[in-house]
């Protein structure tokens, strides 16, 4: 049997190891000197202090009237790097447990057992590591989205910003309204990044980019078998954000069916999976957006007025682009100065006049369009300066046809309220009157002039008003 267990231990991965109270090396596997290179020497020293260690708690114990309990002092851990077979390094772990001897109850002989926790190792570094970046990230993040990097300085701006401040902090629902392009989502991860919920997820759902009969199953998830193709069970955003901050973008959108239920979450801040029939809590702060005007979807019955209520605790408004004209030149100085290191590029500015027809033009699109055109002019940008030619033609239309509009009227104003189809009629007569005059009203050379046929320039001829019409036009007709 004395065999049996020798060749046992032998034949064990592991170092092992027995080292009675007297510092006598009582048994010595053969993986402890061939795998891990340790002498006899290095064994029974190790083991002697750590005997002694064991010894020193034991009393101590039993100092203080208490009986250890089973396995109560085996939790002695040693990590250290050891040579191994092959020339190479390892770390290794090696859990010292005390031998009692059964008559006096003391520690007669103290086992060690070496493993090879070189993986576990590895993965606790990369881990480790994995941690130290997503520290960094979310660092980044924070830094990224601080309300100090929504830029701009107008009324409008800086009274949005002011009230997202003060409602980061708290738990409130909040509720952000403005044209599509403003910025909403900024806010949005603005307020969560600066919240007490900042380390949890942040999830942003598009209430309008999903059909009635998904949107559902996105926000609550669903089990296994809750409809066909449910082949397993799938979490929804509202258990992914757990914790965190829950981002509803154009929530008036949602189907009717999804608000009564978004509607129990506010209330009761519970929800069921679809096919589910467990109760599940919803731990989560909700931010809901709209582009759209909110009232009168309620009175169409296309959202519900109880849940109306019950987002609209802490409305924001976030103001278009084309009524903080000021902030203009600024946000697209801070856009130049992104892409230019993103690109490579040096673009230093515009010229004065292309300022001035960015700052005319309405921006429909609003700041993600003026993004996207900052963009486009670095790209083809050849020249630091960037100049009116490099304008996007529609731009600059809408500019001529706005300086050419302000022609018409006698005291310089643009109408307040101008037509698409009466701004291009105004822009056409000033070009076909303008040709005229420098054909010396000839409708042969204005059409050529204007790369009309004869045909089309007469057609559009009969259309400009009489009175624009100087005497002495029909000469050489």
């Amino acid at each position: 049997m004395k065999y049996d267990l020798e060749y046992v231990l032998d034949s064990a991965l592991d170092g092992i190891f027995i080292v009675a109270h007297d510092h006598r090396l009582v048994l010595f596997n053969r993986a402890c000197e061939e795998l891990y290179r340790l002498s006899k020497e290095d064994i029974v020293d190790k083991a002697s202090r750590k005997l002694q260690d064991l010894k020193k708690t034991l009393q101590e114990k039993k100092s203080e009237k208490e009986k250890p309990a089973y396995g109560e002092l085996a939790s002695e851990k040693e990590r250290m790097v050891l040579p191994h077979k092959g020339n190479k390094e390892v770390w290794v772990e090696t859990i010292y447990t005390p031998i009692y001897d059964q008559d006096n109850g003391e520690i007669a002989y103290v086992m060690g057992v070496i493993k090879d926790i070189t993986e576990q190792k590895n993965l606790e570094i990369q881990k480790q590591v994995l941690l130290t970046q997503l520290s960094i990230l979310r660092k980044d993040i924070e830094s990224k989205y601080d309300f100090s990097n929504i830029i701009g300085q107008s009324s409008g701006i800086l009274n949005a910003l002011e009230l997202a401040g003060e409602v980061a902090k708290q738990n409130t629902t909040v509720f952000l309204s403005g044209e599509s392009g403003t910025g909403k989502e900024l806010f949005a991860k603005a307020i969560h990044y600066n919240s007490r919920r900042a380390s949890k997820p942040f999830i942003a759902i598009n209430c309008s980019g999903f059909p009635d009969t998904l949107i559902e199953s996105e926000l609550f998830g669903y089990e296994k078998g809750a409809f066909t193709g449910a082949e397993k069970t799938k979490p929804g955003k509202i258990q992914l954000v757990a914790g965190g901050t829950l981002f509803l973008d154009e929530v008036t959108d949602m189907s009717l069916s999804a608000q009564a239920k978004m509607l129990r979450i506010i209330q009761e801040r519970e929800f069921e999976m679809l096919g589910g029939i467990k109760t599940l809590r919803a731990d989560i702060r909700i931010i809901a957006s709209t582009n759209t005007d909110i009232e009168k979807r309620i009175r169409e019955g296309k959202f519900r007025e109880d849940l109306y209520y019950r987002l609209y605790v802490y409305p924001i408004f976030i103001p278009p682009l084309r009524d903080r004209l000021d902030d203009l030149e600024i946000l697209a100085k801070t856009f130049i100065s992104q892409m230019n290191r993103e690109m490579g590029k040096q673009v230093k500015g515009l010229t004065p006049e292309a300022w001035k027809i960015l700052k005319g033009f309405s921006w429909p699109g609003n700041i993600r369009e003026l993004q996207n055109v900052i963009e486009r002019l670095l790209i083809l940008s050849k020249n630091p300066i960037i100049g009116v030619n490099e304008i996007p033609g529609y731009i600059k239309s809408a500019h001529e046809i706005k300086v050419s509009s302000r022609r018409l009227d006698p005291g310089g104003a643009l109408p307040d309220r101008l037509s698409l189809d009466k701004c291009v009629r105004q822009f056409e007569t000033n070009l076909i009157v303008d040709a005229l005059k420098e054909s010396g009203f000839n409708k042969t050379k204005a059409a050529g002039i204007l790369g009309l046929t004869r045909s089309t320039f007469r057609y559009k001829l009969a259309k400009v008003p009489h009175e624009r019409l100087k005497t002495g036009w029909d000469v050489n007709n």
